[in-house]
């Protein structure tokens, strides 16, 4: 099959773009798919691609509409010279207009958060607040306009509301080491509002009263000085040790003692899966939509009252008392096992194909 996936860029370390490069690869090295890759710069990637993935690049500059348009025309143009059997969008806001680019393809579009998604803190006057209902009140209808819409968990096909919508999680490959816990408890996020790193500090200042011999450490992209400034006022930045993203994140997980997550938003949070996939003891607030999705039970870890700080730091407690005991790492390690990457791969190549198959009998 000949595949063209749509995606901003693949210089960045997120799971996104993880993802996308897994997902890639595999359908390269296992299926021999031709796979096209169309982005907005030419960056390189994080992330290892495959050389038989032919890259295209937009260059996209200038006012919102000169942007808009040579994206539409780029677009049209790699469609055009590629010609793909299938077209997949993992795009921003501008991704959900391509069926009225006329393309003559059939579309796919991946979705990796929530419907409700925000990058920024609301606020009743701003334009960005404004821009942000405007996008609320639009992106399902003209999501509805793709052949298929495809979300990460049964949560978020409820957001939607769309009867196009197809659930396929992320895969995850992640293969553990051997486990040398320390007292470290860790986050895996990029400095930005929806990753809620904010919310976690003056949790932490409370919790390191009770236990001073445990440190913080953040992985993550992104402008550090909001936080560092949030940790001096908290009185508690030599314990809270703020480090650039690693491609060898398995040894971190080995030797982390708690697994943090205060996302406000989140899709299917590849961080979080990983983290219990290694067994690390997990502690999550329970945001739309995908903590739920991954911590079902007790037993996998702890899903905590969204917002509910007290709720949360109770249970940093519990596991600090346990350590190094992780009571929840054999179940969380098994309920991950369904994430498998050849189980979700053939999610994806039995939509593909009955894509395809069914514009092929269109056109008949």
């Amino acid at each position: 099959m000949k595949l063209l996936y749509v995606l901003p860029r693949v210089s960045g370390e997120g799971g996104v773009q993880r993802v996308i490069a897994y997902k890639l690869n595999y359908f390269v090295t296992h299926l021999d798919y031709d796979i096209h890759l169309v982005c907005h710069d030419p960056t390189p990637s994080f992330y290892p691609l495959d050389s038989r993935i032919q890259m295209y690049y937009l260059n996209l500059e200038g006012n919102p509409w000169t942007y808009f348009q040579q994206y539409r025309r780029g677009i049209k143009d790699t469609v055009a010279k590629v010609k793909p059997e299938v077209v997949v969008v993992c795009e921003g806001f501008k991704g959900y207009f391509l069926p009225y680019f006329k393309l003559n393809v059939p579309l796919v579009f991946e979705v990796h958060g929530s419907y409700y998604n925000r990058i920024y803190p609301s606020s009743s006057w701003s334009w960005k607040n404004v821009q942000y209902l405007f996008e609320l009140l639009i992106k399902r209808r003209l999501a509805a306009r793709f052949d298929s819409l495809v979300v990460l968990s049964e949560m978020a096909k409820e957001e939607w509301k769309l009867p196009s919508t197809v659930v396929i999680p992320n895969p995850n490959w992640i293969v553990p080491l051997p486990k040398n816990p320390q007292k470290i408890a860790l986050m895996v996020a990029r400095h930005s509002y929806e990753k809620g790193i904010d919310r976690i500090l003056p949790i932490w200042a409370r919790f390191i009263k009770l236990h001073p011999d445990w440190q913080l450490h953040i992985f993550g992209s992104g402008p550090t000085s909001s936080s560092k400034a949030q940790a001096l006022s908290l009185g508690i930045l030599d314990s809270v040790h703020f480090k650039e993203p690693t491609p060898d994140i398995t040894a971190v997980y080995a030797q982390s003692g708690m697994f943090l997550m205060t996302s406000r938003f989140e899709g299917l949070p590849m961080a979080l899966m990983e983290a219990m996939a290694c067994g690390v003891p997990c502690v999550a607030f329970d945001c739309p939509v995908g903590p739920r999705a991954l911590l079902l039970t007790k037993e996998h870890g702890y899903l905590i009252p969204e917002g509910n700080s007290e709720a949360y730091l109770s249970a940093m407690n519990e596991i600090a008392h346990d350590f190094p005991n992780t009571p929840h790492a054999s179940t969380a390690m098994a309920s991950v096992a369904r994430f498998q990457p050849e189980k979700v791969m053939k999610q994806w190549v039995t939509l593909l194909e009955s894509i395809r198959f069914n514009a092929k009998d269109n056109i008949v």
